[in-house]
Formats: structure tokens, sequence, C-alpha cells
């Protein structure tokens, strides 16, 4: 399952956040620090000032000699802020003859007050700190993140239409190509849609040699069957009926495969009852006549949901496998939880499940346990349906186990569903 983090598009939108809240803290705390620091720098300043002033004071300097010292550090005399500022000012005592400074910290800045009894004067440092430069680079960052994240997003556009194309696109739509690509991503577009007409040529010869063989065989085998049926001697006449008929049957379970690989088959699950799939699998299975009751069936009532017609394909596959391959000739069918068991007696498979899903697999010393296209079958036809097949070998016998395909393993009566039309396996 596909979840909305693991776009591309969320991944850039992701860092793109961090690294904005990144700078903009950076920025946020450097300036603060640096508003702090030129803060302590004044004040330690500022407290040197004042006590200068106060020892030129205490030595009979008069009030001229400080403001010729405060305009010498660059002070200059504000006038706006001094009778605000004067309102919470202590007055002097009254045998207190001299001039005195004082620092004080507004929101406005610091200034340096003096003051006597015959006039208070405000001074400010005309040499102010000013951030704006700090404030202008933070906002130029961020404006320059924006801008790259932007340009990100625009070059990777070209691939989201690309992936929307594909994932909307038919067998028969030719994704659109770029006459002047720009980058590399649009150079990639432009690559896979190369790429995927000649996917498309190369499926459509596909399509057509299968078809085209399929149909060529077709003649042949129906006019085989005919003249098998002229024959004369009853057993040469069942043998080859019974050879024209696997024929024709091997190549409608190729046409259906030809469909599910193609896509071309829309698989529609259903719930019907094991004993209605194993009565149509019956009427393409060719049994011996001697042996009519090779298929014991143990869990008649249990309800499979599958698609009915690729599963009877599926089982039909399995079922002459384990008749064919049995040490005695029977194959065991029953459910247990939501899993469909065919067993039979036999020596355990020599090779790994996963071989014998090649087609056309056989053991080097032609084994007999070399399923051949029966597994092949087996395994695309389960595909399809997301039906997964397990194997084991207990007790001297071969388990072949289809998961999740059994809803119930005994169905009342009154919920059965209805019987499926049996001429719907068409082959």
């Amino acid at each position: 399952m596909k979840h909305f983090w693991d776009s591309i598009f969320f991944k850039i939108t992701f860092l793109f956040l961090c690294a904005l809240l990144g700078f903009f803290a950076f920025s946020y705390f450097f300036i603060k620090d640096k508003i702090e620091e030129d803060s302590n720098a004044n004040q330690i300043k500022y407290n040197q000032i004042v006590t200068t002033i106060n020892e030129i004071g205490r030595y009979g300097g008069g009030v001229d000699i400080v403001k010729r010292y405060l305009n010498e550090l660059g002070f200059i005399e504000v006038e706006d802020e001094l009778k605000e500022l004067l309102q919470g000012e202590d007055r002097l005592p009254e045998r207190f003859f001299g001039t005195i400074a004082k620092i004080r910290n507004t929101q406005n800045g610091i200034y340096i007050l003096l003051e006597s009894h015959k006039e208070s004067v405000l001074y400010k440092d005309k040499v102010s700190h000013s951030y704006e430069s700090f404030y202008f680079i933070t906002l130029s960052g961020i404006v320059i993140l924006t801008f790259i994240y932007i340009l990100l997003l625009k070059a990777l556009i070209p691939l989201n239409t690309l992936r929307a194309q594909i994932s909307n696109s038919k067998q028969d739509v030719i994704l659109r190509l770029k006459k002047n690509p720009k980058d590399e991503i649009e150079l990639l577009a432009n690559e896979f849609y190369k790429f995927s007409n000649k996917l498309k040529a190369l499926n459509q010869s596909r399509l057509l040699f299968l078809r085209s063989i399929m149909h060529e065989l077709k003649t042949p085998i129906t006019k085989g069957r005919i003249v098998a049926e002229m024959v004369e001697n009853p057993l040469q006449k069942e043998r080859l009926c019974s050879v024209f008929g696997r024929l024709n049957e091997l190549i409608g379970e190729f046409a259906k495969l030809e469909q599910l690989s193609s896509q071309m088959y829309e698989v529609q699950k259903s719930e019907f009852l094991l004993e209605d799939l194993i009565e149509a699998t019956k009427q393409i299975l060719l049994i011996d006549k001697n042996a009519p009751n090779s298929i014991v069936l143990e869990s008649p009532y249990a309800l499979i949901k599958a698609d009915f017609e690729i599963f009877t394909i599926t089982i039909k596959n399995m079922l002459d496998n384990a008749i064919k391959y049995g040490e005695d000739g029977k194959v065991y069918v029953y459910t247990k939880n939501d899993s469909l068991y065919v067993r039979n007696l036999g020596a355990a498979l020599k090779f790994k499940l996963d071989e014998y899903f090649k087609p056309y697999f056989r053991d080097s010393k032609k084994h007999i346990q070399g399923f051949g296209l029966g597994m092949y079958i087996i395994k695309n036809t389960l595909d399809s349906q997301n039906f997964k097949l397990r194997y084991i070998h207990e007790d001297g016998s071969n388990i072949f186990i289809i998961k999740g395909c059994v809803v119930d393993n005994f169905c009342a009566l009154e919920n059965r569903p209805a019987k499926p039309n049996n001429d719907e396996v068409k082959l």
C-alpha cells in the first residue's frame, strides 16, 4: 500500500519546510544573541562614561567640561524624551550642589542623564546599532529557499505528468513526446516514451503470434478429432480422441492465460460451493473411465470465493497432476480454515516448488515429478486472483494448499449460492 509520505513531492516539501524552519530559527537566535551582545557592550561602555563624568564632577569639573566630553564621544543632546523620562526620577538632595550622571534604559535605547539643581540634560549616542541588514539577509534567505523549492517542483512536474499518463493510459494510448526537452527528467520521459513504443510493438507482435498459432492449431485439431471418430478400433479411437481433446484443452488454457497476461480478462470473484467447482472440473478433465472414483471430495459444501472460470482451470490442472502422478491414482480434496487442500499419495518433489512453475520444466533424469505446463498454468491463474500456493509433504502424501480462497468450510443449506453455469467454463 502506497502512502502519501512515499511521494518524492512530499519528501521535497518536507525537506523544504525543515530547511525553512531551520534557517528561520538560526536567524532568529543569531539576531537575538547579537542584540544582547550589543546591549551588554553598550551597558559596559555607558558605565565607564558615567564613572568618568562623576569623577570629573568630584574633582571640580563643571557642566561645560562634561558636555564637551560627551560631544567628543559622539553623544548628542535630545529633548523629546527628557520630560517623559524625568517624571519617574527622584529629586536630588537639596545639599547636593554638583552634577550627577545616570544611565537610563528605555524602549528607544540607552541614554545618559546629566542632572543638577539648575538643569537636566539627556544625551544619546549618535552611533546606533542597526539590524536591518540582518533582517534583509533573513528575508533574502527565505526567498532563495522558496525559489529553489519552486524550481525543484517545476523540474519534477514532467515526472508526475509521466506517472499520471502511465497510470491512466490504456494499451492503445501512446504517451506524448516533447520535441525540445529541457532537463534530464524530460529526457527520461522521452526515453521512456520510446521504450514504451518498442514494448507496445513487441507485445502486439507476441499477441498476434500467439493468436495466430492458436487459431491455426484449432483447425488441424478439429480435423484430427473428426478423423479419430472414424477409427474402427475402440481402444485406438479412445486414445486418439483423448490426445486431441487434451491438445484442444491446452490451447484453450493458453488462450485464457494470454488474456490474463495481456490484462484483457477482468477477474470477477464470486461465491460457489466446492462440489459445483469439482463438477465443472470433471467436465473438462479427461479421467480414465475405469477409475470413476479417482476424485475424493471430503468438503463438498465448503464455500469458495474466486473467479469460477479461472479457478476451474487451476483445479483442473491440480487434479490432473495429482491423479496422473499419484501412486494410487486418487486425489483428495478438502478445506481447512481459509485454505483449499489437494492431496495425493506419492514421493516428495525433487526440487523446490518454484522450479516447477517454469514452463516445460523437467529434471535432467526425466523424473515423473516434472509437471511441465500444468504447474505453470496453476501459478499464473492463482497469481491473477492474488492467491498463494504452498506445498508440503506429509505422511507419504504430496499436499498442495491454496491460501485465502475458502470463505466457509461448511455452508448451511439456506445460505448456499446458486449453482454456477458450467457452460461458462470454455476452453
